[in-house]
């Protein structure tokens, strides 16, 4: 658009040409903010010329959001009870929203438009209450400012040509779209309006100067605070509509520049779909706060979704990297070996910290709305598969980065016995509640083997899972045995149950040690497994019969070479 379009434009939102315009009421609440001078009674004269207003807004102080026991029969008052600001902040906001009309027109939805204003505003005065002691800051202050942060957008919308509001992108757009839009066929952003106007409308200057920072220009350090707010109230309130959705990113802005951890971000977040109906209703805007919560569930389980093949496709490609150091180990020094292998362990690091950052993120978030929300509530249960989810996919990654580390046992010569019976008292209570009973078949003398301790007793927790896992609801029998090998200088410990044949992904992850993604799919206990006992020179045999059931024969040696300790390498 040429200069003389946009200057056109402009000029008829300065001159308001059949434009909306605030209510002498709102101009006047408005002056009240810059007059040092001014007081409650002053305050009340001014909100009591408009008795509609009066009444809404004592309904307001009435209602659940200000959760006042008592009945407010006076505008003077709610300023007594709740104190000056809020009194004039909720009512200049009752007067903005009336000044612009409702419902769908065109190229606008300004009930959305106003949603998405509560929702920020809400956001933003929670954010404020956090760092007020330290910055001076009034709520109320930061609730407004967010609320009228994109009031642009209406006015723009107004002053533009017919013909372009048909194709007006309904406020519904994240801001950078938007503008990028009203840039291209307006010639002016919404943001540069925003400013004017409220200059117009003798708006204090510091709130008018929330409108000139956006984006990561308004988080930059020498911003005043209450443009960082209203900046990050802006980007939590796209998460609630779906417009994006990087949890992890705010919640690591918010730790940053308001000291608030994840959990208090999540809790601001929450808190506000149960705030927001209330203060909707007299503000006359349309709000589903249950359907609104769906909606940010549906985008954290799609977010979910994309982390899980994320982590799918990393591991393939980290996997053809592994692939790639084994065939040219032989070949290497012993320094590039050790070189080549730190350099897959940092990409394996790397990986994931990229995979575990929005896990955490979406996963805390979920759990915090299941725990709001009650297990009975629709957006509870779904917050609480999503939370399960999410917990199961960060055991995945926990295994994958524990399984990928070097393994170093420490041999000691020990009982096998009773670290067998240590692990079988631990699963007592699990066997008893599913009606497993347990067999013992050792030797009347002891059986000493030279194992390190915290691995076999991890292979054995493993094992004992799988057979409880294999028999599964109804009782069964698990049967431990240690055989002593004299002629081949081993020690035999079968684990065998009589439950379902082990599917063949089973079999795979316990014995194959050609790892695929697919593999992760059974979790990584089981390579674990293999990985300790071949650490420890031996090896796993497993037999499987219809109709018996089970069974896992681990073979130890009885004593170890006199080498240096065995490491066993990355995906070995």
């Amino acid at each position: 658009m040429e200069n003389r379009q946009k200057t056109k434009l402009l000029k008829k939102i300065v001159d308001s040409d059949n434009l909306p315009s605030l209510s002498p009421i709102a101009i006047q609440l408005v002056e009240l903010a810059s007059d040092d001078r001014s007081s409650a009674p002053d305050l009340a004269a001014i909100i009591e010329k408009d008795p509609g207003l009066t009444t809404r807004l004592l309904k307001l102080v009435g209602s659940a959001f200000y959760a006042r026991p008592e009945r407010v029969s006076s505008i003077s008052k709610a300023v007594v009870l709740l104190g000056f600001k809020k009194v004039r902040v909720m009512a200049l906001s009752l007067s903005l929203r009336d000044t612009f009309p409702m419902g769908e027109h065109d190229g606008m939805d300004y009930n959305h438009f106003w949603k998405t204003s509560l929702y920020r505003g809400l956001i933003a005065q929670d954010f404020a209450r956090s760092v007020q002691a330290i910055n001076n800051l009034y709520p109320e202050e930061a609730f407004i400012a967010a609320l009228i942060s994109e009031i642009g957008i209406l006015m723009l919308y107004s002053a533009c040509p017919e013909e372009t509001k048909k194709k007006f992108p309904k406020g519904t757009l994240p801001m950078e779209e938007a503008m990028a839009w009203e840039q291209e066929h307006l010639g002016v952003n919404h943001r540069e309006v925003g400013s004017l106007i409220l200059r117009r409308w003798r708006f204090p200057d510091h709130l008018a100067e929330c409108q000139k920072h956006f984006g990561p220009q308004a988080l930059k350090p020498d911003r005043p605070i209450l443009c960082k707010i209203v900046e990050m109230a802006r980007r939590a309130t796209e998460i609630v509509f779906g417009q994006t959705t990087d949890l992890f990113e705010v919640q690591q802005r918010a730790q940053t520049l308001f000291q608030l951890d994840p959990e208090a971000v999540n809790s601001i977040l929450s808190q506000t779909f149960d705030k927001v109906e209330e203060l909707a209703e007299q503000l006359r805007v349309r709000v589903d706060s249950q359907a609104d919560m769906i909606t940010v569930l549906e985008k954290a389980n799609q977010a979910l979704a994309r982390v899980s093949a994320s982590m799918e496709f990393s591991l393939q490609e980290l996997l053809g990297h592994v692939s790639q150091y084994d065939r040219a180990l032989t070949s290497m020094s012993e320094e590039m070996a050790r070189s080549r292998r730190d350099i897959l362990q940092n990409t394996l690091d790397a990986v994931a910290h990229e995979i575990r950052n929005p896990l955490l993120a979406i996963g805390g978030f979920a759990k915090r709305l299941a725990r709001q929300c009650g297990e009975e509530a629709q957006g509870g249960q779904y917050a609480k598969i999503i939370a399960k989810e999410s917990r199961r996919l960060e055991g995945v990654l926990e295994e994958i980065v524990d399984y990928c580390r070097d393994y170093e046992p420490t041999f000691v010569e020990q009982d096998l016995a009773s670290i067998i019976d240590e692990v079988l008292e631990e699963f007592g209570g699990l066997f008893r509640e599913k009606d497993i009973a347990i067999i013992r078949d050792f030797p009347k003398e002891s059986v000493r083997v030279p194992l390190d301790r915290d691995g076999i007793t991890r292979v054995l927790h493993q094992l004992f899972k799988t057979a409880m896992h294999m028999i599964g609801p109804s009782r069964g029998t698990v049967t431990v045995s240690i055989r002593p090998l004299r002629q081949t200088g081993q020690v035999s410990i079968a684990i065998s149950d009589n439950g379902h044949l082990m599917p063949d992904g089973v079999r795979d992850a316990l014995l194959d040690s050609n790892l695929t993604s697919t593999t992760f799919g059974e979790g990584l206990g089981l390579p674990m497994t293999r990985k300790i006992i071949e650490a420890h020179h031996g090896h796993i045999e497993l037999k499987v019969q219809l109709g018996r059931g089970n069974t896992v024969n681990l073979y130890l040696p009885t004593s170890q070479p006199p080498s240096a300790p065995t490491v066993v390498p990355l995906f070995c």
